[in-house]
């Protein structure tokens, strides 16, 4: 199959594999209607949004066990949210008004559903205290420097690889794991909906299940004004061609089209999440898929295809982060997040493309091919042509293009002996990635005893907002 027939076939068909909440309900009741077998806590990782925003989606999803149940009658013994952490990394003073929003959140919680069933509800802050915990355990597994002591530590990956840790009960002074699912969800998307955690944290959680990594698909717009245009740019120009051009050349072991490669709505079982190295900015979603699917020496997977699910969430609202930014500012904020993306992938899957491609011309010549159909393909599969913050879809293509042939053109060193000798030295002088976190279970492994002492830590400083009454 040549590229243009791939990429019509592949490219945003949205052919998912749980489609809407009434396949859900029956792909369960095939499996004979299981039990919930994990506990499952929502994270969402919060960088700077808005206080308001993040109020609504707290609300919906709180609303999610009861709703679940009055709509779709759906008990709590096959469906049931335990807690959901707000992991905030935003400034001082957006992080406080994130922390009183959420003591509203409670209020509007009761009114509404009086004494119904809902999540455990807690707001953890990344400030100075969390920096100090953070360096005096991970100082050497995240290479940071004593300057980094004193400041919050940043990163999206870093986000969710903290607030992962916190994800269990504290009692009586000890930590109480369970088998746990996380479903991290985005705090920009205004069309969240009480039904997405059952979407994306049911085939998970029920006992039996093969299914361990679920990722949502969904059409992505925002408003600027009265008008509504596309959002999906880096997905478009980059996520979609680089993963299904790894998987059309076999790099990647999966034969389902990633819909939105991109999206920071998943679903994981947390020993799953702990098993792999965590990109500590922007790729997060990216280096997942690729850990999962990419071949070892054996020519096995991490993750069957069976274990994996894609849910269909309908329409992303995302924030208008553009809206009123000239084109230049725009364009930044794609480069950088085209560069995480493109230097992470080379990281985790540099054999394989230099294997595979051995120039950076013929690596380009193929994703320049990808990446044309697939911002065609974007264009089509949404009801309007209107591009984000004044710029067009060639201005786009053409930015994202020249970061991975810059990132291509460093990877491959085409320039002569030396930077290859160098970048062998190099390679074998580091002895873990550079922008990555190591997987948890092993980072456990090395700390020993002191792993629980800073997860004790951790859980001691967030804030528990409903209900009120503290884990002691």
């Amino acid at each position: 199959m040549d590229i243009a027939e791939y990429a019509t076939e592949q490219f945003f068909s949205y052919r998912v594999d749980i489609p809407s909440m009434e396949y859900a309900k029956q792909y369960l009741e095939e499996r004979k209607s299981p039990l919930q077998a994990k506990e499952l806590t929502i994270i969402i990782p919060d960088r700077n949004e808005d206080p308001e925003a993040l109020r609504a989606t707290v609300i919906q999803l709180a609303m999610s066990n009861s709703l679940t149940g009055i709509f779709h009658q759906i008990d709590n013994k096959h469906f049931r949210i335990k807690r959901i952490i707000v992991s905030d990394q935003s400034d001082l003073r957006i992080a406080m008004n994130n922390r009183g929003s959420l003591y509203t959140v409670k209020d509007v919680l009761y009114n509404t559903l009086k004494e119904a069933d809902m999540p455990e509800i807690y707001h953890l802050r990344f400030d100075t205290e969390m920096s100090e915990i953070v360096y005096d355990y991970l100082r050497d597994h995240l290479q940071l420097s004593i300057k980094d002591r004193g400041r919050p530590i940043l990163g999206k990956g870093i986000n969710m690889a903290i607030s992962s840790l916190v994800s269990s009960d504290k009692t009586d002074g000890e930590i109480v794991d369970h088998d746990t699912v996380l479903v991290f969800m985005d705090a920009e998307n205004k069309a969240v909906n009480y039904k997405d955690p059952f979407l994306l944290g049911s085939p998970l959680i029920y006992e039996g299940s093969p299914v361990l990594f679920s990722k949502a698909a969904f059409r992505r717009y925002h408003m600027e004004g009265e008008r509504r245009k596309i959002g999906g740019r880096v997905n478009a120009s980059l996520g979609v061609p680089l993963l299904h051009m790894l998987i059309h050349e076999g790099l990647l072991l999966i034969k389902k089209p990633i819909t939105y490669p991109l999206s920071g709505e998943i679903g994981i079982d947390r020993d799953l999440f702990w098993s792999i190295k965590i990109s500590e900015r922007y790729g997060v979603e990216t280096t997942t898929l690729l850990q999962f699917f990419s071949k070892d020496e054996k020519g096995k997977t991490m993750l069957s295809e069976e274990g994996f699910v894609q849910v269909d969430l309908g329409i992303n609202m995302d924030q208008p982060l553009a809206e009123g930014k000239p084109p230049r500012e725009v364009l930044a904020r794609v480069r950088m997040m085209s560069e995480d993306i493109i230097a992470a992938t080379f990281q985790i899957m540099g054999r394989q493309i230099r294997e595979t491609w051995g120039s950076s011309t013929e690596f380009m010549r193929m994703f320049g091919e990808f990446q044309r159909h697939s911002i065609e393909r974007w264009m089509q599969s949404h009801d309007t042509r209107l591009i984000t913050g004044g710029i067009g879809h060639e201005d786009l293509r053409r930015t994202v293009y020249a970061v991975v042939k810059e990132h291509a053109d460093n990877f491959f060193l085409e320039e002569g002996f030396i930077k290859r000798v160098w970048r062998e030295f190099r390679e074998t002088l580091y002895h873990r990635d550079e922008g990555f976190m190591p997987p948890i279970n092993g980072i456990k492994d090395d700390l020993g005893d002191k792993f629980d002492e800073l997860r004790e830590r951790l859980i001691n400083t967030q804030e528990r907002i409903y209900p009120e009454t503290r884990n002691t």
